[in-house]
């Protein structure tokens, strides 16, 4: 059993995922989400090193839920 199976789920959105994690949490290619945080699109990366970035899963799920509710309010 992890230690992290007994931490309450709200932590769960303060978990760091990598830039691959994050562009397969999102559903896109690393590509892709390497040029929507280039373009300024992506939510701002935390900087784990020099050249190592992480994004919250908790921003990730906001920006995915304000991509969803834009694409619903322009389609209607």
């Amino acid at each position: 059993m992890s230690i992290l199976e007994n931490l309450p789920p709200e932590f769960a959105r303060h978990r760091v995922l990598s830039t691959a994690q994050a562009a397969a949490f999102c559903g896109l290619s690393l590509s892709h989400w390497k040029r929507l945080h280039l373009t300024g699109v992506a939510p701002r990366p935390v900087r784990l090193g020099i050249r190592k970035l992480g994004w919250r899963a908790g921003d990730l799920t906001d920006w995915l839920e304000s991509r969803l509710s834009k694409t619903e309010t322009e389609a209607a």
